[in-house]
């Protein structure tokens, strides 16, 4: 069994997005050990559609599972299908707009030792003087345990995960403000000494600019059920 399950999810609805993935998924390959996770690609049926094998047109990325949902269940449900599929004892999912940096994962991976059941990594932009000092901080010092949290990527135990149950299937836009309604008795943190570039929206900035009556709508969609 791998000790880490990396779940990305996909919406490659322009050849923009196709390279997103592209990408994100390269900085997985390139910055982290292989011999510690599995890597399984939600990749929903959409128009244009790409089998796995454009995703890696030099023959270098390490995808372990494709799965490819037809029709597309939605966001929050591709979380679960990918979370159902996984092996591993830790879970790490990444948006396919988010860039890991070297050493991302054995970082997470000490916060899960330090007693930590759910971890997110810093995603801010920083200045390099306030790299060079975080970078000297122990890793369970007060500053090193405040980062900016959003849902880029996040990790968890499986066990947690299992505990909390899971996104809440038919949400999108704030299925991760749902998911943390649900974390009592779940031991969590925000970190900064483990980062990563953010494009904020870049999985649904293409559905804003093509159709916002529909993203205004998913949005007053899963804020009526949010609030009750």
């Amino acid at each position: 069994m791998k000790k880490v399950s990396i779940i990305v999810t996909s919406y490659n609805n322009t050849i923009i997005s196709k390279h997103m993935t592209q990408a994100c998924l390269a900085n997985i390959t390139a910055y982290t050990d292989p011999s510690l996770y599995e890597l399984i690609l939600i990749d929903p049926v959409s128009k244009p559609h790409w089998d796995p094998s454009d995703y890696d047109n030099y023959h270098v990325i390490k995808i372990d599972k494709c799965l490819k949902p037809n029709p597309d269940p939605g966001y929050a449900s591709c979380i679960n299908l990918g979370a159902k599929e996984a092996e591993g004892e830790y879970l790490v999912f990444v948006q396919n707009d988010a860039f890991v940096e070297r050493g991302w994962l054995e970082g997470l991976l000490k916060y899960f030792e330090g007693g930590y059941d759910l971890v997110w990594p810093d995603q801010t932009p920083r200045r390099y003087e306030d790299i060079q000092r975080i970078d000297k901080l122990d890793w369970f010092e007060e500053e090193a345990l405040h980062g900016w949290r959003d849902e880029g990527i996040f990790a968890i135990t499986r066990e947690a995960w299992d505990k909390v149950g899971g996104y809440k299937d038919g949400f999108t836009l704030l299925a991760q403000a749902e998911f943390l309604k649900r974390l009592q008795g779940i031991k969590f943190v925000d970190i900064c000494k483990v980062r990563f570039t953010h494009l904020m929206a870049g999985s649904n900035v293409q559905l804003q600019l093509d159709n916002p009556k529909e993203y205004d709508k998913r949005m007053r969609k899963d804020a009526k059920i949010l609030n009750g």
